[in-house]
């Protein structure tokens, strides 16, 4: 389980802004199992079973992640 800070590619808030209005970054922070962790791109899954089926699945680019913190490992009894 790994907990993941990376720069969302949000929506930002519609209508016109000033030159001087700040533009902020929006991250985001997410939580889950760790699936897939590849050169290009990480995914990780909110449910998982014993036979590592998986669900509610979110692939984050490599490239927009922050930090990620390995919260729990998978342990010898799982």
């Amino acid at each position: 389980m790994v907990e993941v800070v990376w720069d969302d590619a949000a929506g930002l808030r519609h209508g016109w802004l000033y030159k001087s209005d700040p533009v902020v970054p929006q991250l985001a922070l997410s939580v889950g199992f760790l699936i897939k962790d590849s050169d290009d791109h990480i995914i990780i899954a909110t449910d998982t079973d014993g036979d590592g089926s998986h669900n509610g699945r979110t692939q984050i680019p490599r490239g927009m992640i922050k930090t990620m913190k390995v919260l729990r490992k998978k342990t010898a009894k799982e």
